[in-house]
């Protein structure tokens, strides 16, 4: 068996190549290891370092919270 290693640059080329091997009937490995933060997700984690953390609530509460608005 042989292994090609491609390196796509976004979701949208990962979402196209996978429906283009299943297609094809090619099987296929992805390997998750390989993750790296985009610009735009580093961007945000930026923005969401430099809020007021006095407002913050911990994952828990998040969570309660929409339970309570959205009915979850």
């Amino acid at each position: 068996m042989s292994t090609i290693t491609i390196h796509l640059k976004d979701k949208e080329e990962e979402t196209l190549m996978e429906n283009l091997l299943k297609k094809m009937k090619i099987s296929f490995e992805k390997n998750e290891d390989d993750f790296e933060l985009t610009d735009e997700m580093k961007r945000v984690i930026d923005e969401a370092l430099k809020q007021d953390r006095s407002q913050s609530v911990d994952g828990k509460e998040s969570l309660k919270r929409i339970r309570a608005k959205y009915g979850l």
